[in-house]
């Protein structure tokens, strides 16, 4: 069974833990995963693996920083296949990361209000 796109545990308990800090790295995902997803769309469209190396695995780490483990999978399989020097299939990975993208901002915009 696939991950959930946000681990809501791990997101309460990170919360927890950094207090008022968390507040502000929810605002900064907010930002900085919708840039994030338009640069790797990019590379993967102008078939540059290395850039979508680059973008999928900073992309991945900052889910990690939030609890969304399930949207970070989705990212690793890009970050893969960029590894790999080729962004063939990175199209089709793109498309199912979408919907876990749009979940975890959801969430993230819900907390941030």
């Amino acid at each position: 069974m696939p991950q959930a796109a946000l681990d809501p545990n791990a997101f309460a308990e990170m919360k927890e833990l950094m207090g008022d800090t968390f507040i502000d790295i929810v605002s900064m995902c907010l930002q900085s995963l919708p840039e994030q997803n338009a640069e790797l769309a990019l590379a993967i469209s102008n078939d540059d693996a290395e850039q979508t190396f680059n973008i999928a695995h900073r992309l991945k780490s900052s889910c990690g920083s939030i609890g969304a483990f399930g949207l970070a999978e989705k990212i690793e399989v890009i970050e893969g296949i960029g590894r790999e020097g080729s962004t063939q299939g990175a199209d089709t990975a793109y498309a199912e990361l979408q919907i876990a993208l749009q979940e975890v901002l959801s969430h993230l915009k819900n907390e941030s209000t």
